[in-house]
């Protein structure tokens, strides 16, 4: 056994596995050789050149034009899967390439290698493993594809009664593959993390699939006689023949292809279905193969990836909450003059708050070029009033979803008619003898203690927009520690920017004195003060999108009662705060609706912290878990 849990291979199994690679096709081929010569006379082979002539000139012009509408939609995949492999290699190289390794691994056959080397060979800059990945992701996508629309298309159109059922099969696992896609978008294996294409993505490759397959069986289809066959009956019969081609890994799909269209086509002669695959292998096949190979003597040396500057540090921030993504995979990106910090979900390139700097249009601009990239759903989560009115100029839709909290520093005093409240609780805070710390190095043994205490009592923590308790996450987070009597009861924590300071963490026992959690934030206030800032963000509490709606109301309350945002907004209302409403915005309804439920399942079902360096930005969450029972 090897270290990481497989079973190591001897050169025979090695061996063996390359010469099954080799023998199945061939066995195959040969296989199928056999079923045709039992459907076929020599006569009818030897006149093939001939019948070939009685193919009309618009016949092969039509052939040659769906040929490249099906090569350029092949092309389209390998945009894709460099979007979701993020190479940043230029589109139009890709798009050229893909169709340039589809046409030389159709016909060679062992597309997964031929395409590898194909793509390799014309952009250098991947690199032969990125390449074999491309191409990896490329077969499995198509194939998955090609099982989905042929699912579909044999539904609704005429085709063998067997296939229905199979169909109807295929439909089913396509759903339950979607509802699986949104809810796991990551397949985690021990220490390995795999991410699974979106739906944006999933979306674009069903439609170049369709795309092709169409456009494929047209290139057929129009080498038949008129009236021969309507497409109705022909398509679904062609995707059959196209998938056991697929399956087989023979050149081109030979022998398999052959055997189904001769077998199950209705209504054609043999004679004219056998001249017709001959016409069309010649058009989509041979010579697309010959053009290609003639492409691989120039490969594209001007590629090369283009990266985003990553930045370093929120200390320049407007809005210091934007230091969350440090731990849910995102991080701070510089597009020339404009800053945003980006978050991607499963569906969604998120940006969070307002751009870092820069103007707001722009960054929207950067923000849909960046979700195009990576073929995900553009997406503003928790953005200000500015850039609410920026999007909606725009025509993007925009969602009023949650009330910042925001203490202006430079008149904040404990001693107002608002803030009696927290007066109070400061007072039997002092009157028990609560003592505030913050002092380094930090006692992470207790402060993981009461991290996992307070999991045990209100559920497991929130991520996704929401920090986690990590020792890597804090280190540049101002950080207070409550003791009674040298006993840690409770901490905050904070992100710290030059002009802000937003709360991020509250952690306690069930123990922990009354006024302990309001005497920790007092002290992240003054500590803000003293150190310049402007504003202290006590974070968001839920809003309602629409309050003369009666579904809206209904809506919020319901998630207002589960992520406890009465007792919430009860809290930070001590502090005599000034509440400024932040909203969410996409490019379309759909995507707004699409990329507030990702969040949401992000928020609930977190992956692992992946706090890595200071450059990733904090992805602002609503901050529910902020305030808990007993400080509410």
């Amino acid at each position: 056994m090897v270290g990481n849990g497989f079973t190591a291979q001897t050169a025979p199994q090695i061996w063996a596995r390359r010469a099954a690679r080799a023998i199945v096709p061939a066995a195959i081929l040969l296989f199928c050789g056999w079923v045709l010569s039992q459907k076929l006379s020599v006569e009818l082979l030897l006149s093939l050149p001939e019948r070939l002539g009685d193919i009309a000139p618009w016949q092969w012009l039509c052939a040659a034009v769906l040929t490249t509408l099906s090569l350029y939609s092949v092309g389209r995949y390998d945009v894709l899967a460099h979007r979701f492999l993020r190479t940043g290699l230029p589109e139009r190289n890709a798009r050229w390439t893909g169709s340039i390794a589809i046409a030389v691994g159709q016909a060679l056959g062992f597309g997964l290698f031929t395409g590898a080397l194909a793509r390799w060979r014309m952009m250098p800059a991947l690199g032969p493993v990125k390449a074999f990945r491309l191409s990896v992701f490329v077969s499995i996508s198509f194939i998955i594809a090609w099982v989905v629309v042929t699912s579909v298309v044999s539904l609704v159109l005429p085709a063998p009664t067997w296939a229905k059922w199979v169909a109807a099969l295929g439909c089913a696992c396509a759903y339950i593959g979607m509802i699986a896609l949104f809810f796991c978008p990551e397949l985690r294996i021990r220490s390995l993390r795999l991410r699974l294409p979106g739906w944006r993505l999933s979306g674009g490759i069903l439609f170049w699939a369709f795309v092709d397959t169409l456009a494929a069986a047209g290139a057929l289809y129009v080498m038949l006689p008129a009236g021969t066959v309507g497409f109705a009956t022909f398509y679904p019969v062609f995707l059959i023949a196209m998938g056991a081609a697929l399956l087989s890994n023979t050149p081109g799909g030979l022998g398999p292809f052959e055997v189904i269209m001769l077998s199950i086509l209705p209504g054609v002669g043999i004679d004219v279905a056998l001249t017709a695959i001959l016409g069309y292998r010649i058009v989509y096949y041979a010579i697309p193969a010959g053009l290609a190979a003639l492409a691989l003597i120039r490969p594209f040396h001007d590629a090369r990836p283009r990266r985003p500057f990553l930045r370093s540090s929120i200390a320049t921030a407007p809005r210091s909450e934007v230091g969350v993504v440090r731990q849910n995979g995102g991080a701070l990106h510089d597009f020339g003059n404009t800053s945003l910090a980006l978050w991607p979900t499963g569906q969604t390139m998120t940006l969070v708050a307002d751009p870092l700097s820069g103007k707001v249009e722009h960054g929207l601009g950067m923000l849909m070029e960046r979700a195009r990239d990576t073929a995900a759903i553009p997406m503003v989560y928790k953005g200000g009033a500015r850039l609410a009115a920026t999007a909606r100029r725009a025509g993007w839709s925009v969602l009023h979803i949650a009330d910042d909290a925001i203490v202006p520093l430079d008149r904040f005093d404990v001693n107002t008619p608002e803030r009696r409240t927290l007066r109070r609780k400061l007072r039997a805070a002092d009157r028990v003898g609560v003592e505030l710390c913050v002092d380094q190095p930090l006692p992470h043994k207790d402060l993981a203690y009461i991290d996992a205490h307070w999991q045990d009592q209100h559920g497991r923590a929130r991520g996704g927009s929401m920090g986690r308790y990590c020792p890597n996450y804090m280190v540049d987070q101002w950080v207070a520690v409550a003791r009674i009597n040298t006993r840690c009861v409770a901490f905050v924590t904070a992100h710290m920017a030059r002009d802000e300071w937003c709360l991020d963490l509250m952690r306690h026992t069930d123990d922990a004195p009354d006024g302990t959690m309001h005497a920790l934030v007092h002290a992240a206030i003054e500590a803000a003060q003293a150190q310049g800032a402007k504003r202290f963000c006590l974070a968001a509490t839920p809003a309602c999108p629409d309050p003369g709606s009666a579904f809206w109301r209904w809506a919020m309350m319901q998630f207002v009662q589960v992520a406890g945002g009465v007792g919430l907004r009860q809290f930070k209302s001590n502090f005599g705060p000034v509440w400024r409403p932040r909203y969410a915005a996409s490019t379309t309804p759909y995507g707004l609706f699409i990329g507030l439920a990702d969040i949401l399942r992000t928020i609930q079902f977190p992956g692992p912290v992946t706090t890595a360096t200071t450059n990733a930005a904090h992805d602002l969450d609503e901050n529910y878990e902020v305030a808990s029972h007993r400080a509410a």
